[in-house]
Order: C-alpha cells, then sequence, then structure tokens
C-alpha cells in the first residue's frame, strides 16, 4: 500500500485494482473514506490514512507472539521496547532504528537451496536472458517477480505451486503490455486445473459460446491460452453450464439459476429463473435486522450493535472503542446523524459540577428527532415535549421509554437505544449508521483516527478541544467547558489507586474480560480514586462502572462484591438467627413508591413492568393492585413478547441466615396455556427453585408463603414467563421476608413442581444397576433427556457437525456412529444446553467417565458437568473452557455422592456460531477414577435396536392391510380434520386448505388424493422464524408396531423449514421419530414411518417455519397400519369416498417409490416442546 494511491495496491510486483480479494477472500483490501483497509479471516486489520497514520489491529491470540513498534501485545507496557535482538531500551529512537534499514530478503534457504531455486530451471527462468520470457524480461524489470519466487520457493520449501504462482503472474503482466509467453506450461510442468464440464487448450482462438454478453471472457484473440467449455456447454458466470441452466446478471453480479437474492434496501427478493429471467417479490427486513452486505452478500441480517458510554467523572468509550476524559459542566452533542439515513437524531447531554471539585457528571439526557423530544433527568423522570410522562410510555410505532433496573431505556424501531441511569449513559446503534456519526461518541468508521471529528470538519489531537467543539447552546444552564489538565495525584496515592483498582484483573470479574477488556475501566478508576481522595465508596461506583458494562454486554457478574472490598459484612448481632429488618434486608416492597432497588436482570428475554389499574390487554391480568386497589404493582405484559419469554427481577442482598418466610401476593389471569411465575434463591453463587406456578389461578390475588433457611447472604429471583398467547399477564405484589417459620403454608406452597426424566429400562450388563448413564448414542440417548430449564438442545448427530471449522469428524467410538453435540448455529452467545442423566441410587464414591470434543474459534464456548442432589442442588464438578483442538480428549471425574444423585452435562455457546462442543461413550464405574486401569476401552453398552425404516417395495397387486381400528388416525382432510386436533401449545395452527397457498413459489398447487380435494399445511405468513405448529392425533389404543404412512409436501427458498413427526407415549413423553428439512422440491413425497409403541399412544405432526415466509409444508392422506412398513405391502388402488377416510389407500408406483425422501431420529423432543406438552397435560388433569 502507497500512501499516494489511494484506488490501488501492489501484490507481489503487480498493481492490482481496489476492491481486492485474495486467496479465496481470505485477504480483502478496498478504501474506506480517508484510509486503505486491509482485512483478513483471521482478525487481522490494517488502516492506513493519506497522513501516513497507521493502524493496526491484531487478535487476541497472538498476545505475546509479535514483535516490533507496535510491541509484544503482552498486557505489559514495561517490556514493549525491545529491539530484535532481544535486548530492552529505552530510547525510541534506538527502538526504531533497530527495526529499520534496506529491505531484505528473509531467507529461509540454506545455499545450495538458494543456488537451486535461482537456476533457469526454478525462478531463474523468469530474469534469463536466453529463456522463455527474455523477450518480456528486456522491457519488465523481473526483479521483483524474482525476489518473490525466491521467497516463496524458500518459505513453502520448493513448492511447486509457488513457482507456477510466480511464472503466471509475471506471464499475466508480460500479456497486459502486449508480450505474449507462449507453451511456458504443459501437463505436467505448472497443468491448468479446468472447472466441470471444461477443458484446457494452450491455443485457442475466437469468442467462446456464452449464456449473454455479460459472461463474455474479454478479448477473442488469435491463439490464446485459457480453459474452454466441453461441446454443448457455454459460459454462465464463468463457469460451464447447459443452455437451459444459463443463470442471470443483474447489477453487474452473476447468480446461478434457482439462486435468490436481495434488491435495493432489501425491499426485494428476487430469484433468477434462468436464462437471465429474474422474479422479484416484495420484502422488508424484519425488526430485529438490519440490510446489509455480509461476506459479499446483500441480506437482511441480524443487528450486531455497537456500544459508546459515558460514565464517572465523566469518562467517554466512543463506538469505536477509543477512551477520553473530559470535565466540562455544559450542553454536549454526544451522538446525532451527520450521514444520510432513513431516520435523524440528536442525543445530547448535561454534565453538572461534583462536589466543588474540578469535575463533572452526567446530570440529564436528551433525544431529539422530528417531532419528538425526550429528556431522562438523573432521577429517571422523563418528559416529552415539555410534559413529564408515566412510564412505561409509547411514542407512535418506533419508539418506547421504560424503566430497565437502574436505568430508564428507551427503545426505537430504527435502531438505536439509549439506557440512563446512576450517572451512567450506554448509546447503542446497529449497523446502518456506519460512518454517518459524529458527537462526543465519535463517527462509528470502524477506525479510531477519525474519533475527533469536530462539527466544522476537522480531525483533532487534543480531547479538551475536541469535546469543546460539540457543546452546544443552552441558556438555562450556567457552565465552563472545565480545565484541560487533568488533576494532580500524590504517588502514594496513585500507586494505592492502581493496587485497588487492578482487582478488576482478578478472578471475580474474569468472566467479562474478553467482552469488556478492563484496561480502560481500570484507568478511569485510578482517576476517580484520586480524584475523591482515596475514598471507598467512589471505588466502589468505579468497580460497579465496569460491572454495568459486562452487563450491557450480557454478561452478568452478581457477586463481584463478595470478592472484593466493596463486600458488605452482615450486620453484627448477638442472634445467630436475626429478625430481618430493613438494614438486613432491604427489599420488601408494595411498589407503590419504586422498584425498592430490585433491578432487572439484562439475561432475560424482556422486563417486568410497574404498573397501576388494569393491564393493557383484555381478559387478562388484575383490575388494580394488591395494598390498596389504586397503588402500583409488577406485572409482565404478554403482548410485546413471544411464547416462552421470561422477564426476570432481583432483589438486593438479605444478610440475615436461618429459617426465614418469604411472603408475597399474585395474580395469574389469563388463557394462555404455560404462563408460568417461578421463586429462585440465589446464594453462592447458585439459583435454585423454590416455588412454582403455572397456567390461569383465576382473577383474584393470592397469597405465596415460602419457607427458606438460607446460611450465606442471598438474593431472591422472581421470574415470569409468557406462555402460549398474550393473554399471560402474571403480577406480583407485597413482597416480604419475616424471620421464623411461615404460619399459614399451604400444602401446594410446600410442594415444588419438578420435572422427572421418564423411568427407563435398567441396563443388567451395567455394572450399577440402578445407575442407567453409560451410553454411546449409537442408538439413541439412553436414559439421558433433555433439560426444560435451559435454552436450547443437544443434538445427537454422526458425521462431521454442519459449521465449518468446529466439531468432530465423526464420533468416538467407531469413527461412523453418533455422537451427542450442540450446534452453535442455533443458539446465541452465552445459551446453554443441558442433558440429564437417570437417577442413580448409588451413594458412593464413582467416577464418571467421558470422550469431549470442543473445536473452534469461538470464545467462551465450554463444557461443564454438574452433580445433582436432592433434586434441585447441583454442583460443578468440572469445566473446560475454550478450543482444545481437534481431537477427542477423555475425561474422568470423581463424584462423591452421599444421597441419590443424578449428572448434568452443560454445553455452553460461545462467542460465534463455532461453538460445536461434543461429547460420546459416557460411562459410570464404581470406586475413585485412580482405581480405574489407565487405559479404558470405549464403554460397550447394550442399547435397544433403533428404529428401522427399509424402503418400501412397490408392489401393485396386494390387498391393503388393515388400518388399526381403533385408532381414528387415517384422514384425507378432505371433509374435515377428523380426530385430529390443534395443540393449543403451540404458537399457531395448522390449516385445512384446497388448490394453492397464498405464498408464491412455496406450497403444492393441489392436494395428493385428487388434485381437487383439501390438504393440512401451515401458512410462513402467519408466523416468525422458528415457530411451530402442532397437530395431535386422537389416542390410540393399541401398542404393537404400527406403520405410519403419510404424503408430505415441502417447497419453497426458506431455510431451516421443517417437518417433525412425534410418538407421545404416557401423555407427556414425545419422542422425535422422524425429521425432514429444507426444500424438497414442488411435488408431493411418500413417507412411512415404523412406530413401536408399549402403550397407549398419539402422534404429533410438527411443522416448523423457517428463515422467510417462503415457508409452508403440507400434509395429507394419513393412515396409521399395523405391523412393521417392511413387512406391509400397499396398493395403488383407491376406493371410494368413504373408504378412503378409514383406510386411507395410498398410491404407490415405482417412479414414486425411487423419490420416496425420509430420515429417521431418535432425539427428544426439544426442551420448549416437551415443556409445553407437560403444561397441556397437567392442565388437562
Amino acid at each position: 500500500m502507497v500512501r499516494t494511491e489511494r484506488s490501488k495496491v501492489m501484490v507481489n510486483g503487480i498493481w492490482k485494482n481496489l476492491p481486492l480479494h485474495l486467496q479465496g477472500n481470505r485477504v480483502t483490501v478496498n478504501a474506506q473514506g480517508d484510509a486503505l483497509v486491509l482485512q483478513t479471516d483471521f482478525k487481522l486489520s490494517i488502516f492506513y490514512l493519506r497522513s501516513g497514520a497507521i493502524q493496526v489491529i491484531v487478535p487476541s491470540q497472538y498476545s505475546n507472539r509479535i514483535c516490533g513498534m507496535c510491541g509484544n501485545f503482552n498486557h505489559e507496557t514495561e517490556d514493549d521496547f525491545k529491539i530484535p535482538d532481544g535486548y530492552l531500551v529505552q530510547d525510541t529512537h534506538v527502538l526504531g532504528q533497530s527495526m529499520c534499514g534496506e529491505p531484505t530478503l528473509l531467507s529461509v534457504c540454506t545455499d545450495a537451496e538458494e543456488q537451486k531455486y535461482a537456476s533457469e530451471v526454478y525462478c531463474g527462468i523468469l530474469t534469463s536472458r536466453q529463456g522463455l520470457f527474455s523477450t518480456c524480461s528486456s522491457v519488465l524489470n523481473a526483479d521483483s517477480f524474482f525476489r518473490s519466487c525466491m521467497f516463496d520457493m524458500c518459505t513453502t520449501h520448493g513448492d511447486p505451486a509457488a513457482l507456477c504462482n510466480a511464472i503466471e503472474a509475471f506471464s499475466a503482466t508480460c500479456d497486459k503490455v502486449g508480450i505474449s509467453v507462449l507453451a511456458w506450461r504443459n501437463t505436467t510442468f505448472c497443468p491448468v486445473a479446468c472447472g466441470p464440464h471444461s477443458h484446457y487448450n494452450s491455443c485457442t482462438s475466437g469468442c467462446p459460446k456464452t449464456c449473454s454478453s455479460q459472461d463474455a471472457t474479454g478479448s477473442c484473440g488469435i491463439c490464446e491460452e485459457r480453459c474452454e467449455c466441453d461441446d454443448g456447454f457455454m459460459l454462465s458466470g464463468g463457469a460451464c453450464v447447459l443452455a437451459e441452466d444459463c443463470g442471470c446478471w443483474a447489477n453487474g453480479q452473476h447468480y446461478l439459476i434457482r439462486e435468490t437474492f436481495m434488491e435495493g434496501e432489501c425491499e426485494q427478493q428476487c430469484q433468477c429463473l434462468g436464462n437471465g429471467k429474474i422474479q422479484c417479490s416484495p420484502t422488508s427486513c424484519k425488526t430485529d435486522e438490519v440490510c446489509m452486505v455480509k461476506d459479499g452478500v446483500l441480506g437482511c441480517f441480524p443487528s450486531s450493535p455497537v456500544t459508546c458510554s459515558a460514565y464517572g467523572d465523566p469518562h467517554y468509550i466512543t463506538f469505536d472503542g477509543k477512551a477520553y476524559s473530559f470535565w466540562g459542566t455544559c450542553n454536549y452533542t454526544i451522538a446525532k446523524t451527520c450521514g444520510a439515513t432513513d431516520t435523524q437524531f440528536t442525543i445530547t447531554a448535561r454534565n453538572e459540577g461534583q462536589n466543588n471539585s474540578a469535575t463533572s457528571s452526567l446530570n440529564s439526557v436528551a433525544l431529539d428527532m422530528e417531532g419528538l423530544h425526550i429528556v431522562i433527568g438523573k432521577n429517571k423522570q422523563v418528559y416529552a415535549n415539555g410534559g413529564q410522562v408515566r412510564l412505561p410510555a409509547k411514542f407512535g410505532s418506533s419508539v418506547s421509554v421504560f424503566q430497565s433496573g437502574p436505568y430508564a431505556q428507551v427503545n426505537t424501531n430504527f435502531g438505536l437505544r439509549l439506557l440512563f441511569g446512576n450517572a451512567r449513559l450506554f448509546v447503542q446503534v446497529d449497523e446502518r449508521y456506519r460512518g454517518v456519526l459524529c458527537g462526543l461518541c465519535g463517527t462509528y468508521s470502524g477506525s479510531q483516527f477519525d474519533d475527533f471529528l469536530t462539527p466544522e470538519g476537522n480531525t483533532v489531537a487534543n480531547p479538551h478541544e475536541f469535546a469543546r467543539s460539540w457543546k452546544t447552546n443552552d441558556s438555562d444552564w450556567t457552565c465552563s467547558n472545565g480545565s484541560p489538565d487533568p488533576p494532580e495525584c500524590h504517588p502514594d496515592l496513585e500507586d494505592d489507586a492502581y493496587t485497588k483498582c487492578s482487582e478488576l484483573f482478578e478472578d471475580a470479574f474474569k468472566e467479562c474480560h474478553w467482552f469488556v477488556p478492563p484496561q480502560i475501566y481500570v484507568s478511569s478508576c485510578v482517576s476517580d480514586y484520586c480524584i475523591s481522595k482515596g475514598d471507598k465508596a467512589q471505588l466502589c461506583t468505579s468497580l460497579e462502572d465496569y460491572v454495568s458494562a459486562c452487563e450491557i454486554a450480557e454478561v452478568f457478574l452478581p457477586d463481584w462484591r463478595n470478592h472484593t472490598l466493596c463486600f458488605a459484612d452482615p450486620l453484627p448481632t448477638e442472634d445467630p438467627t436475626p429478625t430481618p429488618s430493613a438494614a438486613s434486608c432491604p427489599w420488601s416492597c408494595d411498589f407503590d413508591q419504586d422498584e425498592c432497588d430490585w433491578e432487572q436482570l439484562i439475561q432475560d428475554s424482556f422486563d417486568w413492568t410497574r404498573w397501576s389499574g388494569s393491564t393493557p390487554s383484555n381478559f387478562t391480568g388484575p383490575a388494580g393492585d394488591h395494598t390498596t386497589g389504586s397503588g402500583y404493582y409488577m406485572y409482565i405484559e404478554g403482548d410485546s413478547v413471544f411464547y416462552g419469554d421470561s422477564a426476570r427481577i432481583m432483589s438486593p442482598v438479605c444478610h440475615t441466615t436461618g429459617k426465614q418466610c418469604l411472603s408475597f401476593w399474585f395474580h395469574m389471569y389469563g388463557m394462555a396455556n404455560a404462563m408460568l411465575l417461578n421463586l429462585y434463591i440465589f446464594e453462592n453463587n447458585r439459583a435454585s427453585k423454590i416455588w412454582s406456578r403455572t397456567n390461569n389461578q383465576g382473577n383474584s390475588w393470592y397469597q405465596g408463603q415460602v419457607e427458606i433457611k438460607p446460611q450465606h447472604p442471598f438474593q431472591i429471583i422472581i421470574e415470569g414467563i409468557r406462555g402460549s398467547n398474550p393473554r399471560s399477564d402474571v403480577s406480583i405484589d407485597d413482597v416480604s421476608i419475616m424471620h421464623g417459620a411461615c404460619d399459614h403454608l399451604s400444602a401446594e406452597d410446600l410442594d415444588l413442581t419438578t420435572l422427572a426424566p421418564h423411568p427407563s429400562t435398567p441396563n443388567l450388563n451395567d455394572p450399577h444397576p440402578n445407575c442407567s448413564m453409560n451410553c454411546d448414542f449409537e442408538s439413541d440417548i439412553c436414559s439421558w433427556t433433555q433439560m426444560v430449564t435451559d435454552v436450547f438442545d443437544w443434538t445427537r448427530h454422526k458425521g462431521s457437525t454442519p459449521t465449518s471449522m468446529t466439531g468432530p469428524s465423526s464420533d468416538h467410538t467407531t469413527g461412523s456412529g453418533f455422537y451427542m453435540y450442540i450446534e452453535g448455529d442455533s443458539a446465541v452467545h452465552g445459551d446453554t444446553a443441558r442433558l440429564l442423566s437417570a437417577e442413580c441410587a448409588d451413594p458412593q464414591p464413582q467416577c464418571l467417565q467421558f470422550w469431549y470434543h470442543m473445536y473452534g474459534s469461538s470464545w467462551t464456548m465450554g463444557l461443564s458437568i454438574y452433580l445433582l442432589k436432592h433434586g434441585n442442588v447441583a454442583k460443578e464438578v468440572w469445566r473446560m473452557r475454550e478450543d482444545q483442538g481437534n481431537m477427542w480428549h477423555l475425561a474422568r471425574v470423581d463424584l462423591r455422592p452421599d444421597v441419590k444423585f443424578q449428572v448434568i452435562f452443560e454445553g455452553r455457546r460461545g462467542s460465534s456460531a463455532r461453538s460445536d462442543v461434543a461429547i460420546d461413550d459416557v460411562s459410570l464405574h464404581r470406586g475413585a477414577c485412580s482405581d480405574l486401569p489407565n487405559q479404558v476401552a470405549p464403554p460397550s453398552v447394550p442399547l435397544p435396536p433403533a428404529a428401522t425404516m427399509p424402503q418400501p417395495a412397490p408392489i401393485q397387486t396386494a390387498e391393503i392391510p388393515n388400518t388399526s381400528a381403533s385408532c381414528g388416525i387415517s384422514c384425507d382432510f378432505d371433509r374435515d380434520i377428523c380426530a385430529w386436533t390443534q395443540l393449543a401449545t403451540d404458537v399457531f395452527d395448522w390449516t385445512r386448505h384446497r388448490g394453492s397457498t397464498p405464498t408464491s413459489m412455496s406450497g403444492p398447487s393441489s392436494d395428493h388424493t385428487t388434485g381437487s380435494g383439501f390438504y393440512m399445511y401451515i401458512e410462513g405468513d402467519s408466523a416468525v422464524h422458528g415457530d411451530t405448529a402442532r397437530l395431535l392425533s386422537a389416542e390410540c389404543a393399541d401398542p404393537q408396531p404400527q406403520c405410519l404412512q403419510f404424503w408430505y409436501h415441502m417447497y419453497g427458498s426458506s431455510w431451516t423449514m421443517g417437518l417433525s413427526v412425534y410418538l407421545l407415549q404416557y401423555g407427556n413423553v414425545a419422542k422425535e421419530v422422524w425429521r425432514m428439512r429444507e426444500d424438497q422440491g414442488n411435488m408431493w413425497h411418500l413417507a412411512r414411518v415404523d412406530l413401536r409403541p408399549d402403550v397407549k399412544f398419539q402422534v404429533i405432526f410438527e411443522g416448523r417455519r423457517g428463515s422467510s415466509a417462503r415457508s409452508d409444508v403440507a400434509i395429507d392422506d394419513v393412515s396409521l397400519h399395523r405391523g412393521a412398513c417392511s413387512e406391509i405391502t400397499f396398493s395403488d388402488t383407491y376406493g371410494n369416498s368413504d373408504s378412503i377416510r378409514e383406510n386411507n389407500m395410498m398410491k404407490s408406483n415405482e417412479e414414486v417409490a425411487k423419490k420416496e425422501s425420509w430420515k429417521a431420529r431418535d432425539d427428544k423432543i426439544t426442551a420448549r416442546q416437551r415443556r409445553s406438552l407437560l403444561f397441556r397435560e397437567r392442565s388437562r388433569a
């Protein structure tokens, strides 16, 4: 990169125009404003400005592995001035001289190798005066190509590809100046690898056949070296295709036939129909998505907001991470749109002086946009267009303001979010504002170089000059711009400040270090500690500044105070079990004045709302509070969230121990299934459920009481979960705690509902007849179950995982079998999946042995083992974090239970999708792990045979088998949906329909039975990504092997749309027995599934809406037949319409049989689905 060149760079001596993609897009170079930007797939970034400034960003894995003028990146500044010979110097001039000198080739060859590669057989061919390139090298200087060739040959130890690349680069340059070098390659020396349906020709003439003029290669000269298409094929987008497979061109971009793409600002989704024909339809991004180009593709992608923060006295961190301090007490522009965007806004903040000192802090924040002016004061009072408003409040469809823990929060639908409280301000914006912002939060350009941009468009170096330039006119606010110099600090006090503030580097904050680097907060902590003359309260406020930033980054550090100087000791008392008081348990609350320091947890899906009067939704929620009928209470609003979303509120710390009675009033009224109210005690960094209620309890307030016996300081968490529809308003009021036992504790309050795994048959070969934990996952997941309290589920899988560069390529047992893993693509950062064992009734020392695989570039991915006792007390006994290499590792964990116990495997999704954690070959052995032999073979556990579904042979003449007469499952849906019912616990319903579905390019055009009848389908337009609709059969009282037969249609461009079949037994245990995903073509397919029930059973058809509205999944002609599918013959003859309903005779011929597409899995139903089924069954009971 040359400073004077903005449109091209030199690569291996050759000028290349920008934008540039090298090594298969592993390296990209482009111009961004005043800078040239080089980026790599391993997260190295170089910004080179016209002024000569350079910024280098390296990923964390290079910590302490680099050297040079930028230091060694070991987080210690003392040894940054190391010269190449390893000596540490103090003089920057000496450092610079040591890194300088004439450019030299860093040879890694021996003298003999250099002589070899410099010969005319290798790199010397480029400079030889008698060689093939002599004509060209006499015109072009080949020295740079020669040096590059030598360097590549040395570093690759003579790789022929390196030599070919160097010669090819020089040959191409020669061609550009009109000098062609012929016949320098052949079939053995640097052969050309041509694509499918093409071949190499060293001397071809004329223009190749193309699908369109845009597919032309450029020149059509005489005797050119290139690949040419085979006979009958032509060029389309650089590939050779048949005429009927020609693609399309749009805006200079080539698309394959049937490929879809976005246009404009993602307002159109188009598909290439072939031969240049393109069909487009209107579309738009969802509210949590942004239209942008990612990996070269324009589309709707999940938003990844960036945060600017202001805190302390005050300190600022820009969107691009530049930290500075400024002590002015005026009104300043924090952030504003300075470029072309759909929505224009300005955020300003007033600073006020602090205790007659030279410092300041935030007083209030204002948001200005067209027609709306919102002001938030430091007491969290909110004003809109001059008048005070009560929270929560909405302004049109685009802006809402509500209380969120210690903050007043502003949410918008145009990619902006504000949180202000306790003199802390967080401003978040998404990618649509990249490069169009200015103000104290910087430019959000991806570089810190231009963050100090003034309103006049100048970039300055001094933070005081920069911040002062953004002062706004405010006649109502007396102010000064503050001192440009920070207050002085006595050396002894400064040393003490560094010691105390460096607690941020300790383990109490370690979980957050990757997400929020602590160095900036240590510096601001030292500054504030000095200004406060060593005040302990100020120290704790500074540490809390870091904790608050971690919470915004969705990293929760609940017990950080317990490991710092900020730990609050229990009040001294002679009573070992003191009566709770306002001082020791400061959280008894009727919510009439405020939330009494109860905090909203950021890790949940939405927030509790403080409210008075009736809730906004009809037929749900209370009409008034419990205390007076006219006061306030807390509730969750079902309208604004989705099924299963949770809201959590946490009490302040209570320091009393011993027996206590927690009392509260609750209201649960509404038609929704699966709405929940849970209470947890949070003690010793562990949360345990102590009380739970589900579903409608009637339109009244009820008192709840729970006896607790904490041994340490504790907090209470109250969790509300939204049910199957918006009528899910759960409310609480009048929370208090009293010393001693509860006086009127009901039997219902004593019973904590827990989910127990379904009992399984003991394995007789297991050394523990009461401990069925051994499993190699080859046939199923044995007696392990998916827990319902996690976020997503483990997956049973074979072969490589779908995400590249993560996960195993095969299982551990045989190399071709199954294992369990968590799929990073299906979750977000920090989500956990838990696998629960059956209960073991052998309370002796045990050794848990398993193999695990943790490979991927994601930070914080993890695997943990918990020992679960007493049904709800879980203790972590083993943990592994981060990438452990692409291999299986053996682990053994000593367990020392004293009662019956269970084991939990918990997988944690890390910072990216490359987080596939896997386990295999789990076994439990009596005794200590040290007693086991060093090499323990993988467990060989007899497992029940997997369900088999052999492909049915098409037999034309046999009779139709008897269907299960007592099971009203057979249906062609032409008259109604027979004995099938819509499950109330899903998100939307199946639809009975005839003809084409409303959504274009998705769904069938007619039913399967007659072509003019009815079928069942799910409409993608009526749901969002991931929503499911479930159809439940009548109960079948014929527990024998059965064959379920049906026809399905899955046509559409949506990813992750799906159809699953579940076998439901015991009323609440559902097992997935068949699954199909993605587009299967515009046709009906036949499926047959073996069912092996051992009790009465039901069948569930579950349709899943994919990533777009083109997700219409359909079923038709369902029938159930007694016996295994492989033992039944099927006829292709249809009976009359009456017999179809009972016998559901299906077409079957050789052509259809060849097109059958089905897949069986033994994985359990997902956690949320199982929970829904359990709630349905409990409510029915």
